[in-house]
């Protein structure tokens, strides 16, 4: 995880290197844009490009960098997207990469609208503060892939710019340059996650990092603001058998003994089939077999019948920071963005920067 101090100077100024399209494993596409050069050099405005012996193919010609500038259109399959700003293609070891090279602020409205759309204008304004402070202070994510962020759940979810919207545009815009400091100063990535459940969890009890985050109480009118949160209340369950080869533990042994939930009910550290691990590692385990929509989250118990596991919990994600669908209640309750980001961050301030 990426905790060191950042200078906000820098970080304003420069574009974010998004990876995008890496699940597609591209290895052919079609492009469209105004401006597109091959190793600096002028081509056709429409081209198709191959990847072959770890180079780029349009045609006869060999490129070692493909740009793409100005109403740039991307097909890969069959899927299509769009990119602002410099779209950046690249030969791997097996396939294309492609870089959005792009600016924070354009990058931001299609992150809203596909992490937290049909909200209220403030829990949108929110989102967009919340995603800005993560994007910048999550700067070289993947740094040793040579770029910051990917565009998936694992960073933020982002499909260029047809995906954006005109509320998430203007959440944007309303809070442009806005991120969340700690102590005035300090930029971390802040977290968020579909339903906390009731409680939030610290970035250190669920990941074993210190993000300085703290847990809240989500409770707003007597119940957890995200109650209304759709799958809340969720059950699933499994047959033991399958669950020991997720887990790799022994046969036989207990499948599910929590060691420590954190204040907001999570489990924090667990031993299944005899292995004992956290329980953020328990999830990935879990759904990395099975799909992440399956263990909603750890705020859980567990009761194993006749070789079958039940799991009953609430909330769905990892429970640290932002939680979005407390947000949206809370918004439609008409607070301010302002006020649901200090509920979710207390110990955090919203602070403009200049570029």
């Amino acid at each position: 995880m990426f905790t060191a101090l950042l200078t906000l100077t820098v970080l304003s100024s420069a574009p974010l290197e998004v990876r995008v399209l890496e699940r597609e494993h591209p290895t052919s596409l079609h492009l469209e844009a105004i401006n597109v050069q091959c190793d600096g050099e002028k081509v056709a405005s429409t081209i198709d490009v191959t990847f072959a012996d770890k180079s780029l193919k349009v045609g006869k010609r060999t490129c070692t960098e493909i740009t793409a500038t100005e109403a740039t259109m991307v097909r890969v399959g069959t899927l299509e997207r769009a990119y602002p700003d410099r779209l950046i293609i690249q030969p791997g070891n097996s396939e294309m990469r492609l870089i959005n090279r792009v600016d924070v602020e354009n990058y931001l409205p299609s992150v809203v609208a596909a992490e937290l759309n049909d909200a209220p204008p403030e829990a949108l304004k929110a989102q967009a503060i919340v995603s800005r402070t993560f994007a910048l202070g999550s700067r070289k994510r993947h740094g040793t892939a040579g770029y910051d962020v990917c565009d998936l759940a694992h960073c933020q979810v982002y499909r260029g710019h047809r995906e954006e919207t005109k509320p998430t545009r203007a959440a944007v815009e309303a809070t442009a340059h806005q991120v969340l400091l700690v102590g005035g100063v300090a930029l971390k990535p802040t977290y968020f996650h579909a339903a906390c459940g009731g409680s939030t969890s610290t970035a250190l009890d669920v990941f074993g990092e210190d993000f300085r985050t703290v847990g809240v109480s989500d409770s707003f009118e007597g119940k957890p603001a995200c109650s209304a949160a759709a799958d809340f209340d969720w059950q699933w369950q499994v047959p033991s058998v399958d669950l020991v080869k997720a887990i790799g533990g022994t046969s036989g042994a207990d499948a599910f003994v929590p060691l420590k939930r954190d204040a907001g009910g999570r489990v924090v550290e667990v031993t299944s089939f005899g292995k004992r691990m956290s329980g953020n590692e328990f999830a990935a385990r879990v759904g990395r077999v099975f799909g992440w929509q399956t263990l909603r989250s750890m705020r859980v118990t567990a009761s194993e019948v006749e070789g079958t596991m039940t799991f009953k919990g609430t909330g769905i994600g990892h429970g640290v920071g932002f939680c979005q669908a407390g947000a949206k209640k809370l918004a439609e309750s008409k607070l301010t963005a302002a006020a649901i980001l200090k509920r979710y961050f207390p110990e955090s301030q919203v602070r403009p920067f200049d570029n």
